[in-house]
């Protein structure tokens, strides 16, 4: 091709053309470039403009038609695909997709297991791009947002492993008990006049230990104690790290929700507790670690039983539970628990818990009657979190109601 800027200037009749060096094959070829690529972006900016018809046929014009088929050629080349799996096709031919997953997760994965990680990439050709990255990425790619952690690799066989790779690590890291547990599925006892009345009773019991003469003797401080306004029975406990698995527990809810009614009636019949006498996790009571209320159903029915059941059931089904957490539940509603114990307000204590003596409390409190109460729902809660509407009780994240 010839210069079209340091190029000879000629005068042609009063007027001035710069003098083409090039030759004429180069000119033509030049001209249906520039006509193609016109006709090219014509054709995106259509499909911009109109996403529910791409191209239109102009039977008067098959030259027409045909570059038309070539620009769409063009523009599917510059345009990424996704299928239906999630993996997307880059411009460059790359391939990409998304590993949900929250911050907490993210970091315990790369901290604990970056071998693991190094290795991933090795043996797929892959890349694993984080939200933090800075690194500059082939073909324009973009870290992902804050929740995801994105690969990306040369196919989309590589890409399907390097996935099932990272969703291997996470799951390995949702064991450690590094983790803590996010949410967890309850049966509420504090909702209703017959809630306040049970946590009255447990104000009342919790004054009267701390007030005693055996409380310190006995390892027994405040910190121990759990709110009375939170008294629930525990059916689940969850480690819920992505939008993923939050979204897969909210529907694992509305299964449960379904299984209850199609056995407990739709409403579900009145199901009552009697919340009476003191327990303990361990039978050595010189050193406990959870003392708790104990709970029996009105009637001896097996209503909780069953609910209980259908709660890991679902919640098992939907992959949200860890090994060690998917078998039988004791219901319980706790009152001591040394994992809440604080040494010297900087934290938990190290090395582990530390046990409390529980004898003086039985032979004082152990057959406690905290009353009757009547259970009105099933709550999905997010731990550490509180809701003014509920008395203070647990923020509630999806809800099955009982009444």
């Amino acid at each position: 091709m010839g210069d079209v800027i340091f190029t000879d200037i000629v005068d042609v009749g009063g007027r001035k053309f710069r003098k083409q060096s090039g030759s004429i094959g180069e000119t033509i070829e030049r001209s249906q470039r520039r006509r193609a690529a016109e006709r090219t972006r014509a054709v995106r900016v259509a499909a911009e403009e109109d996403g529910d018809e791409l191209f239109r046929e102009d039977d008067d014009d098959a030259g027409k038609e045909a570059s038309v088929s070539e620009a769409s050629r063009a523009v599917d080349e510059t345009l990424a695909a996704c299928d239906e799996d999630g993996f997307v096709q880059t411009a460059g031919g790359l391939w990409t997709c998304l590993v949900s997953a929250d911050a907490d997760l993210v970091r315990h994965v790369t901290a604990h297991d970056a071998d693991s990680m190094r290795d991933l990439e090795k043996n797929h050709g892959a890349t694993v791009v984080l939200p933090s990255s800075n690194a500059a990425m082939a073909g324009g790619i973009k870290p992902p947002k804050p929740g995801s952690i994105m690969l990306v690799a040369p196919s989309k066989h590589a890409a399907v492993d390097a996935k099932r790779d990272l969703e291997s690590l996470t799951h390995r890291a949702l064991r450690s008990p590094k983790l803590q547990y996010t949410h967890f599925v309850n049966i509420p006892l504090i909702l209703g006049l017959d809630g306040e009345a049970l946590v009255g009773a447990i104000r009342a019991f919790t004054r009267h230990v701390l007030s005693s003469t055996y409380a310190s003797g006995c390892a027994i401080d405040p910190s121990i104690l759990t709110e009375p306004g939170h008294a629930h029975l525990t059916l689940c406990m969850l480690k819920l790290y992505s939008d993923e698995a939050r979204a897969k527990a909210v529907a694992a809810m509305a299964s449960l929700s379904t299984a209850i009614r199609s056995t407990l009636g739709d409403p579900p019949a009145r199901i009552d507790l009697t919340v009476k006498g003191l327990g303990a996790m361990n039978d050595d009571m010189s050193a406990v670690d959870v003392l708790f209320l104990k709970v029996h159903e009105v009637g001896g029915g097996e209503a909780v039983n069953m609910i209980c059941d259908a709660a890991v059931r679902a919640f098992g089904d939907a992959g949200l539970l860890l090994p060690k957490d998917d078998g039988p539940v004791k219901l319980h509603a706790t009152v001591m628990n040394t994992r809440l114990r604080r040494g010297r307000g900087d934290g938990e204590l190290p090395g582990g818990r530390m046990p409390f003596d529980a004898r003086r409390v039985m032979e004082t409190h152990g057959l406690l009657d905290c009353g009757t109460v009547r259970l009105s729902s099933v709550h999905l809660s997010r731990r550490g979190e509180f809701d003014v509407e509920l008395g203070g009780f647990y923020r509630r994240v999806a809800e099955c109601c009982l009444v």
